[in-house]
């Protein structure tokens, strides 16, 4: 199924929003999983979806949060560039973090739009479980891809799917 048109179709008025991004392809050799960097591809992957995302946007989120992870910086840049936000490094959004510490950490935000670099699996669980409720499952956010999701409040089941983007959608 193909999201794309959700995104200029749907009222941005209605409650709190949060961007999911996934990093995009990233090297498979390095000195540490943290200093992975993204290939050629994912580069261009990421600043494809930023683009396309952001030139339909009518409200861009008023932060950008993002794993410390080197590859999920660089994604995160695709984004800054666009949304004109600092990239805030949020240590909650490594590898294997769980949904509850990420559900407290955006229950203490003031914000009410905001986007979240950072990896699978906790990027699946964090999707599942605001759209589907607990137990958490694992839904997939491929590389490179973008979820926003419209909610009144950070709860599980409590949110809708209102765009899913992988940079093969983009024509």
């Amino acid at each position: 199924m193909n999201y794309t048109g959700f995104l200029r179709e749907f009222d941005y008025k209605q409650g709190m929003q949060l961007w999911l991004i996934r990093h995009g392809e990233c090297e498979t050799n390095a000195a540490s999983d943290e200093a992975r960097l993204l290939t050629p591809r994912g580069l261009e992957d990421v600043a494809r979806v930023a683009a396309h995302v952001s030139a339909r946007a009518p409200e861009f989120p008023l932060a950008l949060l993002s794993s410390p992870f080197r590859r999920a910086q660089q994604t995160a840049e695709a984004f800054r560039t666009h949304w004109g936000l600092e990239i805030e490094t949020a240590p909650w959004l490594l590898p294997l973090s769980g949904v509850a510490a990420a559900l407290d950490e955006l229950r203490k935000r003031p914000e009410e739009r905001l986007a979240l670099v950072g990896h699978m699996p906790n990027l699946g669980l964090l999707l599942a479980t605001l759209l589907w409720g607990l137990p958490p499952r694992e839904a997939v956010l491929p590389r490179a891809a973008a979820a926003l999701l419209e909610l009144p409040a950070w709860e599980p089941g409590a949110a809708q799917l209102k765009l899913f983007i992988k940079p093969e959608e983009i024509p």
